[in-house]
């Protein structure tokens, strides 16, 4: 048995966690953020920017910190998921 043969199971099993993980993390936390941003951007007036205009600059925050999140938790996620697909 070389050392190729060897590694196989490890290579497979770290590429497995690495999908299961990214999945897991998409789909854990990126769904009900989607959905926190959601219900905050409606009850915030309809629009985004629209906040802006009606309800000054501080109304706006929290929802650019969700989106914030949300695109760091999707950027996060796909590496994972890509770093496993590429093993």
């Amino acid at each position: 048995m070389n050392t190729e043969e060897r590694r196989q199971p490890t290579n497979d099993t770290m590429r497995m966690i690495l999908i299961a993980l990214g999945v897991a993390l998409l789909v854990a936390i990126l769904v009900p953020a989607l959905f926190m941003l959601a219900m905050m951007t409606a009850m915030m007036g309809g629009g985004m920017m629209g906040s802006f205009v009606t309800g000054g600059m501080m109304s706006a925050g929290p929802a650019w910190v969700m989106l914030g999140l949300v695109l760091l938790v999707l950027i996060a996620g796909g590496a994972l998921v890509a770093a496993g697909v590429r093993r």
